[in-house]
This record gives C-alpha cells, structure tokens and sequence, in this order.
C-alpha cells in the first residue's frame, strides 16, 4: 500500500510536499488546488507502464490523462534543467508460510527531465530505492515473535540510453537480528515473495546472511507499486449511449477512464465470482448479481441488463425502483449511467490494487452519494486502495459514520484539505474513532454553516 506521495516542481507544486495516504483517501478542497495533480502523479505512472512496461520515460498524453508538453507539467517558475521528481512511501506485509509473515517499508523516487527530441513525453534520469524489510517467524501456539532476518539486495539499473548503463543502486538493507546458522534454509523460498515487492526493469543479486550463496533475479521498476493495476473512473464520464460495440477486454481488465468499457466489461465478466465481503443478498456472488444488488442499494431500486445480438451491439437497459419496464440508459436519467463504472470497478478490484474516482456524487441524489460512498468504504476494507477527489459534504460524513459503523478504522481513512495557502498548501484532517472531526480550518465544508448565519441572522 502506498504510504504517502512527495512531489515536486510538478505542475503548481514548486517545493516538496508530501501527501500522506490511507487505505481510503478523500482529496477535496479549493478548485485549482493540486487535487488532480497528485491523482495524476500515479496515472501517469499507470498510462506510462501501457505505453511500455520495461520503457524509461513518462507518457504525458495517454488512457488516463493529456497534460500536452513537459513544459505544461513543470512548475513555471523552475528551470528546464531542474527534474520533476515523484517519490512513493510503501509498505508491503504479506505471509509467506504458515508461520513466517515479512513486512516492508520502502520509497521509490523517479525523476524526470525535458526530452528534447520528444517533447510528448519526459525521461527518467534517475530511479533511487530505499527500504527495510523484516522477515519474521511465528510460534502459532503462543503468537510471540522469536527471530528476524536480515538480507541484503543490490539493484543493477539495466536501463540504458546509447548502450550504456546508467548506475548501480544498493537497495533494501534488512535491519534485524542475524539468524542462527540453521535457519539459513527456511529463508531460502523467501526470495520469490519479496522479489514481487520490488520495481521492474532491473537486475536484482539477492545476498543471503551468513554467506550463503547469493541469487540473481531480473524483475520489471514500476510493478510492485501496483501502477499497473490502477482502476481510473474521471469525472468526465461518458452519458449514455443507445449502444455499445463489443471489444476485447484489455489485459488489466477495467472500465475505462470514462466507463467506455462498462457494458464489455461487465458482459464478458458476468459470472465472475466477487469479493464475499462486498456480496448483498443471498444470490449469487457473481460479478453481474452483485452489481445489481449494489444498484439496488444505492438508488432503492434498479437493476441492469445487457443483451447481445449475434453482431458486435451490446445493448444496456435499466429498470428503476418505480418501474418493472426496462429503459434505455438515456431515459433514466444520468445517475444510474454515472454509478455503474464505479460499481463494477469496486467489485472487480483486487487486493493490493488501487480504484481512483473523481466525483463519485456527479447527478446523485444526496441519499444515493452517502451509500456509494459507504460502498467504496467496503471496497477499501477489502485490501483495495481507495482515492476518492470530491466536494460532497454527504460523501465526506458518510465516510465518517463509515469509521463510526467499524467499516474502516479512523487510522486507515486520511482527508486531505488542499486550501488556499502557499505553506502548507495541503492539511491532513484527522478523523477520530467516533467519526467526529476537530479541526475545521476555514473553508473546510463550512459554506453550509456560513449561508445559515446569513439567513437566519446569527
């Protein structure tokens, strides 16, 4: 899970700053602030690794966003031969055998210069890494930790530009105790687990303690931060359409950034088994049934059918909670269109991945904004890394009682408040275990409070 993201001299951020980052991330706060820019921080990332996966260069105009030159995306008051740069805090746990479980914390750091033969895109000079890593065994019967492993791997950067090699890079220093002598051979499978923790592209030389003979792995830079797996719904969506062409899926299946591929999607997947914890009713946990129960959820009624012809036409129809007649989408109203992508990108999610949504609350009801959101906590609860940009007020207290209802811990919801100030320009506001909120800094969802002094004279 990422951690936090630094940035700096990257569009209106000129100095560093660092976003820390939840399980469930909520950006909001004054328009033309950096909400989108440090979204796009990751989906550059994402539409880069599409673009090509072992490639060394960043892709300004792609599936997810356009930004145009690299001279759009540099702060205008730095100088071309200064770097974009774009740091990742992560941490990583994951088990490794029934007793053994590792932990990692790490940073990856990339920056990026103005490439003179393609302005379309911008290069990567530099890649540095850091991190720690614990490995550590379990006693089942008494859960007591009773040793840790140290390893040591050096990164060779392969990447080259005019055939030759960058740099070298040591990376990932375990800081733990040295382990006995006989327990060398229990760590020997660690290897590939913690390999898929690393970035890509590169040669890695895994040295073991105590000597023992070390192992060489090529693994590809972007991977382990899960850039590949970033599910993207904008907040320019597409309306509804009389139809849909059918196509196929994209290796990471998705909806597409504005729910293009939602009825392909959701047609070809139909009968995909979802996440148990995500699952409404007793019907089938299928990807097609869960989605209906979800909009039924959300809007006290509905449900959606796609029909297909033996020609390449997908058909979407709707029923609403007042009618048992299907509807073309566009005579149900842009609501149940606009909800759809985010439904089936929660469902479809997997753990370690990470759904992006820019105002989820686009023609909702304030009642159906406050159940979405509720299901996009869920989803995060799931393992999935939630980052949700919004100025719903109904979106920000569902979250809340979401914490207070013990779907998220507090710890794992950050709201990040991007005001109208230089130093800090972003603040965390802490959410505490009941839900509730202390620090309310001007203009932080207090419009409401404001119009009511005004009317009513306080």
């Amino acid at each position: 899970m990422l951690k936090a993201i630094i940035v700096k001299n990257f569009k209106c951020f000129k100095e560093e700053v660092k976003f820390p980052l939840g399980q469930l991330t909520l950006l909001t706060g004054i328009n033309g602030r950096g909400k989108s820019t440090m979204l796009q921080s990751l989906l550059l990332m994402r539409q880069s690794i599409e673009h090509n996966e072992n490639g060394a260069q960043l892709v300004l105009n792609g599936s997810c966003v356009n930004l145009g030159s690299f001279n759009n995306i540099r702060n205008s008051n730095v100088s071309r031969e200064e770097s974009i740069t774009f740091k990742y805090l992560h941490e990583g746990i994951g088990e490794i055998k029934a007793n053994t479980r590792f932990k990692i914390f790490g940073s990856a750091q990339y920056y990026f210069e103005e490439n003179y033969q393609d302005d379309m895109v911008a290069k990567i000079s530099q890649i540095e890494f850091d991190g720690d890593i614990t490995v550590e065994y379990f006693n089942k019967l008494n859960n007591n930790i009773y040793d840790s492993i140290p390893y040591k791997i050096n990164l060779v950067y392969k990447k080259s530009i005019h055939n030759s090699f960058l740099f070298n890079k040591s990376i990932y220093k375990y800081i733990s105790d040295i382990p006995e002598e006989e327990k060398v051979k229990r760590i020997s499978g660690i290897y590939a687990h913690l390999l898929k923790l690393l970035p890509s592209g590169y040669i890695v030389e895994v040295e073991s303690p105590k000597g023992s003979p070390s192992n060489k792995h090529r693994i590809n830079p972007y991977k382990s931060l899960h850039f590949d797996k970033i599910h993207y719904i904008s907040a320019d969506r597409i309306g509804p359409q009389e139809f849909y062409l059918k196509s196929t899926l994209t290796k990471f299946p998705n909806v597409g950034s504005k729910g293009e591929f939602t009825a392909n999607l959701l047609n070809k997947n139909k009968d995909h088994l979802v996440n148990e914890q995500l699952c409404l009713g007793e019907d089938a946990k299928t990807l097609a049934t869960q989605t209906e129960e979800w909009l039924n959820q959300i809007f006290d009624g509905g449900k959606v059918e796609i029909t297909s012809s033996k020609s390449n036409i997908l058909e979407l129809m709707f029923n609403t909670s007042s009618s048992k007649d299907r509807f073309r989408p566009a005579n149900v109203g842009f609501g149940y269109h606009c909800v759809l992508p985010i439904v089936v990108s929660g469902l479809i999610a997997k753990p370690g991945e990470i759904l992006i949504v820019e105002n989820p609350e686009a023609h909702l009801h304030p009642k159906a904004q406050s159940r979405l959101a509720k299901f996009l906590a869920k989803v995060s609860s799931c393992g999935v890394q939630v980052f949700i940009e919004s100025h719903s007020d109904h979106i920000l207290n569902a979250l809340r009682i979401a914490v207070l209802d013990k779907i998220l811990n507090h710890e794992n919801l950050k709201i990040l408040y991007f005001q109208n100030k230089i130093d800090p320009p972003v603040v965390e506001i802490p959410v505490q275990p009941d839900g509730s909120i202390e620090e309310w800094p001007e203009g932080f969802f207090d419009q409401m409070d404001k119009d009511f002094e005004r009317l009513f004279g306080i």
